[in-house]
């Protein structure tokens, strides 16, 4: 006689395996969708375009095919015209593969005073001046850029000349394959009913200065965690797709009679370790005994250094915040960019590929 109560116990038990089988894939299938829809990117912020292996490396190894390139600044000139400053000089090799987006600085005030005429001739100029430096690019590299970026931080007085300017240039300069973008400061993200929305075709959210730079009692202005969450809400949004920008990068912050004088990029407390021109008053800060040079500038004694940087730890933690809001959504081109700021071989001295990989996983 047939046991009806082993055949509904192995009954359950197939059906518990095969509803657990069906589960598993589904979230194993999620996982590898989840992440597919995410694309790591660098910025690369120096004059001189160079890639070295060791960069190319990590950027092979997390599959890297972005990189942000700043091909210039546009700042005012002594006669108050937007001309170009630190255009970017290329240099050859190690840049197959890869999607380089230009990437262009503009002043806040470039944007004051400007009559909307000149606004036009400052996106045609600026048009001509990214086609030249991408004719400098090797030939691997002269694919039609996908996405040219604009970096202003605009304020209320110059948000209409601005955003002008970006509608001029989306409309009647880019080409058919590139989409725009522009910046997106967290004071913009959270307030953009007053700061208004640039019309472009996708932000990236800058996750960095956020701190007071200029107060001596700051603890850290690149990336202050209590002052950045202040900006973010569980019902975050955004009326375009965003992308993130995370930082990397370190310096020292000098200052002087209780002002502000130097930013030393790559400072690391190694080299204000010498007791006879510098000593400790307090976590990660420092006075300067004797006059000395550092990095190629002229310090006095009684000059206060503050040190600060991103580590892998405080680089997650950011991750991790950005990851629980809605501003997350996919971006224009389909896959949300992850871009880590600034591609430089000190810098990357700091961290490991698993570094970078922990904060790709969080999205």
């Amino acid at each position: 006689m047939v046991n009806n109560d082993r055949l509904n116990n192995r009954y359950w038990v197939l059906l518990c395996f095969m509803v657990f089988s069906l589960l598993f894939i589904f979230f194993v299938s999620y996982e590898n969708e989840k992440k597919n829809d995410v694309a790591p990117a660098f910025y690369h912020w120096q004059t001189h375009l160079q890639i070295m292996p060791a960069e190319r490396q990590l950027m092979d190894s997390l599959k890297v095919k972005k990189l942000y390139v700043k091909f210039f600044d546009i700042d005012l000139n002594e006669n108050h015209q937007p001309v170009p400053h630190a255009i970017v000089n290329i240099g050859a090799g190690l840049l197959n593969d890869l999607e380089i987006i230009p990437t262009i600085f503009i002043t806040n005030r470039t944007f004051k005073n400007i009559s909307q005429k000149n606004i036009e001739i400052l996106a045609e100029n600026i048009f001509q001046k990214i086609n030249e430096i991408n004719e400098g690019l090797p030939p691997e590299a002269q694919t039609p850029s996908p996405e040219i970026q604009f970096d202003c931080d605009w304020t209320k007085s110059t948000r209409d000349n601005y955003f002008y300017f970006l509608e001029y240039f989306n409309s009647e300069l880019k080409t058919q394959r590139s989409i725009i973008s522009a910046t997106i400061r967290l004071h913009q993200l959270k307030y953009p009913d007053q700061t208004g929305i640039p019309p472009v075709d996708k932000g990236m959210l800058m996750f960095y200065n956020v701190g007071e730079l200029d107060n001596w009692k700051t603890e850290n202005s690149i990336l202050d965690m209590p002052t950045a969450e202040k900006y973010l809400t569980p019902d975050t949004r955004y009326p375009i797709k965003i992308d993130l920008a995370l930082p990397i990068f370190k310096w020292g912050v000098i200052f002087r009679n209780g002002e502000l004088v130097y930013l030393v990029n790559n400072l690391n407390k190694k080299e204000v370790a010498d007791t006879a021109r510098f000593a400790a008053v307090g976590k990660n800060r420092y006075t300067v005994k004797k006059s000395t040079y550092l990095h190629g500038y002229y310090l006095y004694g009684g000059d206060l250094i503050r040190l600060e940087k991103i580590d892998a730890e405080l680089l997650e933690k950011a991750a991790a915040k950005l990851a629980r809001f809605a501003i997350q959504g996919k971006s224009a081109d389909s896959k949300r960019v992850i871009s880590f700021y600034h591609l430089d071989t000190t810098t990357l001295a700091s961290f490991q590929w698993k570094d970078f990989k922990k904060v790709m996983d969080r999205f």
